[in-house]
């Protein structure tokens, strides 16, 4: 029997999207000596980082030499409601100056649309533990007379918690503590997420197949509470909780899917391994 270790494990946040606010960018909303603007949307609705869709029905005149009505930036906001844009994640939680996307004073008011169209997963840096449980709630269709009790399984809820090194400057391409607290006080969009929980990622040195192994779940969640605890001499450390919503999806992979190949084979298609170890019949091919 294999005994497998916590340090395999690790969360791959995903930033929710589909969310929309409005607002007018004014020729004085933007400091092209800065590369910096800003227009009226509630402070603590958009986070630095967040990966975002701008759309006019007239042209983005305040990006310089831009000459259509959509645009897309990653942004960083500071703590007056400044916008910076850039064309990468990491540039923009670095705030690189050099980095940012020039801007250009507009001849009108321009009125948009930003919609956060986050979709790609990042590592969640400095985790200590997480704990997700999933229950399944239970209905008592006893009747009288019975001697036993009966119940029928309905539907199935999830919850966790993860602790993890509080940090607000980001060390690369990874997502840190400070996300989840912002993200829980984002009142206008709300607290989603998405997230894999790996308990096993692929290339850690357990188990009979080490190289392609990977077990993880995947949930939609909403974050309900942050706490930060500071204490003289420790480390400061971070703990959220959330609940699941939608479904919760327990994968095991024992095969990469660079390792699978569709062969045909007379009139049914064949997956296989690279090696020849496994051998799956397809549906016939008309």
């Amino acid at each position: 029997m294999t005994v497998y270790l916590g340090n395999a494990g690790n969360i791959e946040l995903i930033r929710d999207s589909g969310d929309t606010i409005s607002g007018t960018i004014t020729p004085s909303n933007v400091n092209t000596g800065k590369n910096m603007f800003s227009f009226d949307f509630k402070q603590g609705a958009l986070i630095t980082g967040d990966f975002i869709e701008f759309s006019s029905t007239s042209v983005l005149s305040f990006i310089s030499g831009w000459t259509l009505t959509k645009s897309n930036a990653f942004i960083n906001v500071d703590e007056a409601g400044g916008l910076r844009l850039y064309t990468s994640y990491t540039a923009a939680v670095a705030n690189t100056s050099g980095a940012r996307i020039a801007l250009a004073t507009p001849g009108a008011s321009i009125d948009i649309n930003c919609k956060i169209i986050n979709s790609v997963p990042r590592v969640l840096g400095h985790i200590i533990r997480f704990e997700l449980s999933t229950d399944r709630e239970a209905i008592d269709t006893s009747s009288l007379g019975d001697e036993f009790r009966n119940q029928y399984s309905t539907l199935i809820t999830g919850n966790g918690s993860v602790d993890c090194v509080f940090d607000y400057t980001s060390p690369g391409n990874v997502e840190i503590a400070v996300y989840l607290h912002n993200l829980l006080l984002r009142q206008q969009f709300g607290s989603d997420f998405k997230a894999k929980f790996y308990i096993l990622t692929e290339g850690q040195a357990q188990g009979a197949n080490a190289s392609n192994d990977a077990v993880w779940f995947e949930v939609t969640g909403i974050m309900t509470n942050a706490a930060i605890q500071c204490v003289a001499g420790d480390i400061i450390e971070s703990r959220f909780t959330f609940v699941t919503t939608g479904e919760i999806a327990l994968r095991v992979q024992t095969v990469t899917s660079d390792e699978l190949l569709l062969n045909p084979g007379g009139d049914r298609m064949v997956l296989s391994t690279a090696d020849g170890d496994i051998l799956e019949l397809g549906e016939e091919i008309a």
